[in-house]
């Protein structure tokens, strides 16, 4: 007897062949169960396995469409955004990967406060607990999708009096601003987990119960070795791929 996790397999081949490409929509609830001889609450089961995991999507009136891919966010996106000479350089790291890949994507700024370093950033800068920094919380959407919430910390003894401590969006993202009042970026490190969402990022990024997140943890350091931003992510793993280009190897 074909069970939901067959037919769940089989409509993730088709949509991974091109057979039903992103933004198409797929047979309805009732062909799906006469395709396969089951019945809808079976089909239903099926497409909730895909739904969690991004591969398809739902509305009151269009059905149930195939997903776009998730943005693949490289950490050169933000390395090349420190650079002036960059075609497209008004665009942040952000917009810059999701415009690469046909999407429109926007960051908005939600809040900018001079705050105290809680013990696990302070952790991250190697700083007492209560340094205080200048937090921007941000929003990074691919059309309207919220995909991602972003939170940036930099020492406070950076940013005061530029526009790192601003509320405006920053042109060229960050890292792009950091360079233009002197300092002086060397390398950055990147911790990256999958777990479970909390109640208050469920709600935001519209999560189903068995979806998952991606958290991100990026320290950015001078020249001096000197960590000057520390940037938490928290991402809907439906729709952000991290990626990590041109490693080196031994």
């Amino acid at each position: 007897m074909t069970g939901y996790r067959e037919i769940a397999a089989q409509l993730r081949a088709a949509i991974e062949s091109g057979q039903y490409p992103p933004g198409s929509q797929l047979p309805t609830e009732h062909d799906l169960a006469a395709q396969h001889g089951v019945s809808r609450e079976t089909v239903r089961r099926a497409l909730a396995t895909l739904k969690a995991a991004g591969l398809l999507t739902s509305a009151t009136k269009q059905g149930t469409t195939v997903a776009r891919p998730p943005v693949r966010l490289e950490l050169a996106h933000y390395a090349g955004s420190a650079d002036p000479a960059r075609p497209g350089r008004e665009l942040g790291p952000w917009e810059t990967a999701c415009a690469e890949q046909g999407v429109a994507g926007r960051a908005e700024v939600v809040d900018v406060a001079v705050v105290p370093a809680s013990p696990a950033v302070a952790a991250r800068f190697g700083a007492a607990a209560g340094t205080p920094l200048v937090r921007r919380t941000r929003r990074m959407y691919a059309g309207d999708d919220l995909a991602q919430l972003q939170e940036s910390y930099v020492l406070e003894e950076i940013a005061a009096g530029t526009p790192l401590a601003g509320e405006g969006k920053l042109v060229g993202g960050l890292y792009a601003a950091a360079r233009a009042v002197g300092v002086d970026l060397a390398d950055a490190t990147e911790e990256v987990a999958a777990r479970l969402p909390t109640a208050a990022e469920q709600d935001a990024l519209g999560l189903p119960d068995a979806a998952w997140v991606l958290e991100t943890w990026r320290a950015t350091r001078d020249r001096d070795g000197r960590v000057v931003e520390v940037l938490h992510s928290v991402s809907d793993a439906r729709r952000v791929a991290r990626v990590y280009g041109a490693l080196p190897i031994g």
